[in-house]
């Protein structure tokens, strides 16, 4: 027969109840700005029933004992974090790729007055002047310092490249630093998970940690992730694993001779302590990262590939503007060279061409020449501007006894140096200075606008996203004011329904037997 206290415990179990969504709902208005929280809620269900009814309890049917708590669900749509993940990948590429593109247009500084272009031409214009007034020294000081103009020009774009690409070789070494940081993190929240799991308790704020972690990585390298049935997260990048559950597989690093580092598995960390932090040599037995995407990806294709790796080798956009710098320098000095050695300068006094070169020659038979870094003008122009080759032909003074070598009003040969302007250069397969770099420049420009373009589509597409995943976990401080109303009645009504089960028992209790003494 059911107890005549079960009311009790009905209201007990009701104000319990209503006691752990009050809770909750509370837990949510305090976590409403965390990041990566998502809003839980009550599953609240019936309790197990009064036995069924029997030969002592002719009544039909079952009597109810109250409602419970049955467990706390996280409000949150696995699908679209997996589609967020996905695109998170393409966003950490494409904004590592649009911040290195605009720094090279910085460095390049095209169109204006300081960039590699506007210094050539007025170097050709120096040499043009030099053909109208070839007697004047002040005019050749001018194409002197045009010439110097030029050099430094091209150490200064080529130091900046350079230390462009030192950065993002820096940028590499804190990003796979932060992978293994993140998958250190996660291993021991998956320790947790699976402590609480064990308890047969709901670990929610821990699989949210887990979720924002994972959000961050994908965002740094395209991962694999796997959350397996007891909530613990395996994460592989290129089939191979860098989580399962409370192990990590940590990535290393590699230095080539440059200094460039190679990302590879660190499958021996205690053999090499802090591979990740430092680097060291590479060897045979390394094994690269298969990686395709993700901000570190975005850093390898503008940084370039190190020695012997397969990252990078596509785009490689530092590397190759550089070596377009060597080439246009390379072209420059033996164009301008082989012309100003056939010429004549003030000082020469004899019949045979001067030889003396503009910019310091160098061997073109060498291909570790960094001709950009190393173009100067050659010292005897620096020491005597005299020396500058502008004529193209002997004069000679015949008044002279014996007569010898003047130059005065030939300018021949400074002609033949301003045309380098628009000739066809045979060391740029056939291609003037100025379509060479402009469409160096050109090539640029191009990829920075599709990278601001990409950005610009992967941030509207994670917004429409974030938004769709926020209409199921992100707290709603209305809706939890609700709540909150709704489930404070329920409490205020259970305490009531308390209160009268407790006087309905005072009267069993204490009144009753009274009648008639």
């Amino acid at each position: 027969m059911r107890s005549t206290f079960m009311g009790l415990e009905i209201g007990r179990r009701s104000i319990v109840t209503h006691q752990a969504t009050l809770d909750i709902t509370g837990h949510n208005v305090a976590n409403a700005n965390t990041p990566g929280y998502t809003r839980q809620a009550a599953s609240i269900q019936t309790t197990a029933p009064h036995a069924a009814p029997s030969m002592y309890n002719i009544r039909p049917g079952q009597f109810g004992t109250g409602v419970m708590v049955g467990e706390i669900r996280r409000l949150r749509d696995e699908f679209i974090d997996m589609q967020i993940r996905n695109e998170n990948q393409a966003s950490g590429y494409w904004g590592a790729m649009q911040t290195t593109l605009n720094t090279i247009e910085m460095i390049l500084n095209e169109p204006g007055d300081q960039g590699l272009r506007a210094v050539l031409d007025r170097l050709w214009e120096a040499w043009q002047g030099l053909v109208e007034s070839p007697e004047s020294e002040s005019v050749r000081e001018v194409v002197k310092e045009r010439g110097l103009a030029v050099a430094d020009t091209f150490h200064h774009m080529y130091n900046q490249l350079t230390a462009l690409r030192q950065d993002l070789n820096s940028q590499v070494k804190a990003k796979v630093e932060e992978i293994n940081s993140i998958a250190q993190q996660l291993a021991d929240i998956n320790r947790q998970i699976k402590a609480v799991i064990l308890s047969e308790q709901a670990p929610n704020d821990l699989i949210d940690r887990r979720d924002l972690l994972l959000d961050q990585l994908s965002l740094l390298v395209d991962a694999q992730i796997i959350i397996e049935s007891n909530e613990m997260a395996t994460v592989l990048i290129g089939g191979s694993p860098l989580l399962m559950g409370g192990r990590t597989v940590s990535l290393g690093l590699n230095v080539d001779t440059e200094g460039m580092y190679k990302v590879v598995w660190d499958m021996d960390p205690e053999s090499h302590p802090g591979t990740a932090v430092t680097g060291r040599p590479a060897g045979s037995d390394d094994v690269e990262v298969t990686i395709t995407s993700g901000e570190l990806m975005g850093l390898l294709d503008a940084r370039g590939a190190a020695e012997n790796s397969r990252l990078g080798q596509n785009r490689r956009e530092v590397p190759r503007l550089m070596e377009a710098l060597n080439e246009l320098a390379r072209a420059i000095i033996l164009d301008t060279n082989e012309i100003h050695r056939q010429g004549y300068s003030l000082n020469n006094q004899t019949s045979i061409a001067d030889g003396t070169n503009f910019f310091t020659q160098l061997d073109p038979s060498d291909p570790t020449i960094e001709w950009a870094k190393l173009i100067s003008v050659d010292p005897q122009i620096i020491a005597d501007v005299k020396n500058i080759a502008a004529a193209g032909s002997p004069t000679w003074d015949s008044s002279a006894a014996p007569p010898v070598v003047i130059n005065f009003g030939d300018g021949s040969n400074a002609l033949l140096l301003a045309q380098l302007k628009h000739s066809r250069s045979v060391n740029l397969n056939s291609v003037s200075f100025d379509d060479y770099w402009g469409s160096q420049v050109s090539n640029i420009g191009v990829k920075a606008q599709e990278a601001v373009r990409m950005v610009e589509n992967q941030g509207t597409l994670l917004n429409q996203l974030e938004l769709k995943r926020q209409e199921t976990a992100g707290v709603s401080l209305d809706e939890e004011m609700t709540n909150m109303i709704r489930f404070q009645h329920a409490y205020n009504a259970a305490a009531r329904f308390i209160t009268a089960i407790d006087e309905a028992i005072n009267v069993i209790v204490n009144n009753m037997g009274l009648v008639g003494r």
